[in-house]
């Protein structure tokens, strides 16, 4: 006898999907996509909509009438779709080009959030809405999932759209969503999900509103890709590296959602539902250097058409050769910030069912692993060693350009690496960015932070001299050979004689070079006193700076409470290593708070406030005793790595045979406690190197300093030193390995140290070291 089993999941099925931890900001998303999906379907259909918008709404109170919805002016659905779109697990007839089609991320979202969820939908020319109820509490108690239909009278049969309702919010979520932070936190979530999308999709620019309040795209704050460097062997590098890849395309099958392998010619699930179509497959995007650095606001964000699925991934900076995984980027910075971004499309790869990840094991995923940054890793050196070489991945070329947040050398440049000094200036000016300030949208103003840092290190003062600000005609000024009165001695053209006297000619204006290092504004962080300078470099005569002082602040525009800082960078009381034109600002600044606040508090003190001030914007000039510590560390680490490379031909194991039995031994013990599984093959090839420490690496110099002098490491002259006379020659070379091992010396003490031995340390010992970490860095690409 046949008998038939009833398989329909229960109706706590439905509730348990919103016990899936699903981020509220990824809830709403999901009902996001399946709006803008009812609006790319309308374009692909040859009937767009004409102002594509979706408005979101979420409790702005913690209170039992609390209700998140999102609306759209969208195509509609017919009741058959409707029905389809509600059914969990359903994801519609064309996985591989749509967001969302409701199905399971509806469900899951609407669950997670609440237990009541309310869906209208109707399209152009429909009499009524149709709407359906779904309240997983009765569901549960009936025990099945039959629920009526709805209507409900259209005042305007053109209407058209969906709105989703999620009523009886979970207590946590509604607590979550009413509070100002985290809406803040959503919208800014939602524009970089959506920032391609909003501005540039196949429906067009759609509009979406959180609250009433447009969310405006996201952009990346990135260096225009104009700039560029060249690397040693003459590489073009670009601020924002592009790329546009075509693969070879994948039979997909639509009924089970996989992607088969190159040598299956069918769908291995065998069903009589399934449908191979074949797939065009590409991997585009960009990856680039940001205008600042961030300790976590950097990383690779991942879209699937259109919609980010991962933000900020720091995936594509770690090597992995299967067995262990190494972070490359970043390694170099002291406080471990970094600034790579970019966007990747990865259309054709699988995503998770809550679509926050995109699926590793799908083979696409490392198909665009090697297009993005190659086979193997992205440091040279460890490339090398490891058999890969040739890499001319985006990555890889940025990696080599931009890994680096400091310049190399004693007289680096800032503008080969595009580092603003002043970090915290540079992120102020990103927050500008961010919120569409006209004057910050180009990456101008940052450069000019960049060249003023270099004019410093080169010696140069940007605007000084040669006649420059003087009009024509003035005296070391050019002469206008349109003026008949150039004092060139002519006749106006009317024949009359030019007067025997003039008036004197007005005082050319004061010459004024922008300080755009110092230009900001500058809030202090207890009492908010606020002050927004605008700073100049002048010359001693300026007419208003008095006579013989070295700064002066003037209140120049009242209605706009702006200040002119106007500073003699010459004046002797610079000519010092603890008094800059930024401590004078500040000492300045100090004094007019106290004025601000005098009968309003009792706490301000000259002593406190400025402390505050310095703490907020001196923090580059800050002994931060675990900064530097890590900063001894990594540059001993990267002399220690660059052996391998410099000793260019020479016999490692002759070098290491040179250790001492401890020396050897501590070598062995950080290959062990690393996991390395062939030490013999690390000696043979000298790549034990890696593994020394600070007080081995400077034994080799001392017996082997021609490996890192006269430009291979350091420029300085060794090798081809030659007075003459022997002695000297001789005596020439110990000097400059006495000061190299002096400089190492320095680093060792500082790696060793614990941030409490800092702080008891002298401050002139610890000035001293940090300088030697400053001539430690190479003076050439290693």
């Amino acid at each position: 006898m046949t008998q038939e089993l009833d398989l329909t999941p229960a109706p706590r099925v439905l509730q348990m999907l919103g016990e899936i931890n699903l981020e509220q900001w990824r809830c709403l998303a999901e009902l996001i996509d399946n709006s803008i999906d009812g609006f790319i379907d309308a374009a692909r259909a040859g009937a767009p909509i004409a102002q594509p918008e979706i408005a979101v709404s979420i409790p702005t109170a913690d209170t039992e009438a609390a209700r998140v919805s999102v609306k759209d002016n969208g195509p509609g659905m017919s009741l058959e779709t409707l029905e389809n779109a509600l059914r969990a697990g359903w994801s519609g007839n064309d996985p591989l080009s749509k967001l969302g089609l409701f199905g399971m991320g509806f469900n899951i979202a609407t669950a997670r959030l609440g237990i009541v969820t309310e869906v209208w939908t109707s399209r152009r020319g429909d009499p009524e809405q149709v709407g359906v109820r779904i309240d997983l509490e009765e569901l549960r108690a009936s025990g099945n999932y039959k629920v009526p239909r709805q209507t409900r009278p259209k005042s305007n049969h053109e209407d058209h759209g969906t709105e989703i309702v999620v009523t009886r919010l979970k207590p946590e979520q509604r607590a979550y969503l009413a509070r100002a932070n985290n809406r803040t936190t959503i919208k800014k979530h939602l524009a970089k999900t959506y920032s391609a999308l909003l501005s540039n999709s196949e429906a067009g620019a759609i509009r979406l509103t959180l609250g009433g309040a447009r969310v405006t795209p996201l952009r990346p704050c990135v260096w225009d890709a104009s700039r560029s460097i060249e690397l040693p062997d003459g590489t073009m590098v670009s601020a924002v590296e592009q790329f546009d890849v075509a693969l070879a395309p994948r039979r997909y099958c639509e009924h089970c959602m996989r992607t088969l392998t190159s040598d299956q010619e069918h769908c291995p699930t065998g069903s009589a539902h399934c449908a191979i179509v074949e797939t065009p497959r590409r991997v585009k995007g960009w990856v680039g250097i940001q205008r600042y650095l961030d300790k976590t606001d950097f990383g690779i964000d991942f879209i699937r058409n259109g919609r980010k699925i991962e933000i900020g991934s720091k995936d594509l900076f770690i090597w992995s050769d299967g067995e262990t995984q190494e972070v490359e980027y970043p390694i170099d910075d002291p406080r471990s910030r970094g600034r790579f971004v970019g966007e990747i499309h990865l259309d054709h790869c699988q995503v998770s069912y809550t679509k926050n990840r995109f699926e590793r094991d799908d083979p696409a995923w490392n198909e665009m692993v090697r297009v993005v940054r190659g086979e193997g890793p992205l440091r040279p050196n460890t490339a090398r060693q490891k058999g890969f070489d040739g890499n001319q991945s985006p990555l890889y070329k940025l990696f080599q350009a931009f890994r680096r947040t400091s310049p190399q050398g004693k007289n680096g440049l800032w503008s080969r690496i595009m580092v603003v000094q002043d970090n915290d200036r540079a992120q102020q000016m990103a927050g500008l960015f961010a919120s569409a300030d006209a004057d910050y949208l180009t990456d101008e103003r940052w450069w000019q932070l960049v060249e003023e840092q270099d004019a410093k290190i080169l010696g140069d003062t940007p605007g000084a001299g040669d006649g420059a600000g003087i009009p024509p005609g003035f005296i070391g000024g050019d002469a206008n050979p349109e003026d008949p009165v150039s004092g060139d001695g002519g006749v106006p053209p009317s024949g009359e004689q030019p007067p025997t006297a003039s008036l004197p000619a007005p005082e050319p204006p004061p010459v004024r070079r922008p300080i755009f290092e110092l230009t900001r504004k500058y809030i202090h962080p207890t009492y908010r006193a606020e002050f927004d300078v605008e700073a100049f470099s002048v010359d001693p005569t300026d007419p208003q700076l008095p006579a013989g002082q070295p700064w002066a602040v003037r209140l120049d525009n009242v209605a706009t409470r702006t200040y002119s800082y106007l500073v003699d960078t010459a004046h002797d009381v610079f000519r010092s290593s603890t008094m800059t034109p930024l401590d004078a600002l500040l000492v300045d600044l100090t004094y007019r708070t106290i004025e601000f606040l005098r009968g309003h508090s009792q706490d301000a003190t000259p002593a406190s406030v400025l402390a505050d001030f310095r703490a907020e914007y001196c923090g580059d000039t800050r002994l931060d005793e675990q900064e530097i510590i890590a900063l001894a560390g990594n540059i001993l680490s990267d002399i220690c790595r660059s052996v391998a490379g410099l000793i260019d031909g020479q016999s490692a194991e002759a070098m290491y045979e040179e250790l001492t039995d401890r020396e050897k031994e501590g070598i062995a013990r950080r290959m062990a406690g690393r996991g390395v599984a062939d030490p013999r093959a690390l000696i043979l090839d000298g790549r034990f190197w890696d593994y020394a420490d600070g007080g081995t690496v400077r034994r080799l110099f001392i017996r082997h300093p021609e490996l890192f002098l006269d430009g291979k490491y350091w420029e300085d002259a060794y090798a081809v030193l030659d007075f003459g006379a022997p002695e000297v020659t001789n005596d020439a070379k110990a000097a400059t390995v006495a000061r190299y091992d002096a400089y190492l010396g320095d680093a060792i003490w500082l790696a060793d140290q614990t941030p409490a031995d800092l702080a008891r340390a002298s401050r002139d010992t610890v000035i001293r070291a940090t300088c030697s970490l400053r001539l430690l860095r190479p003076d050439v690409a290693v």
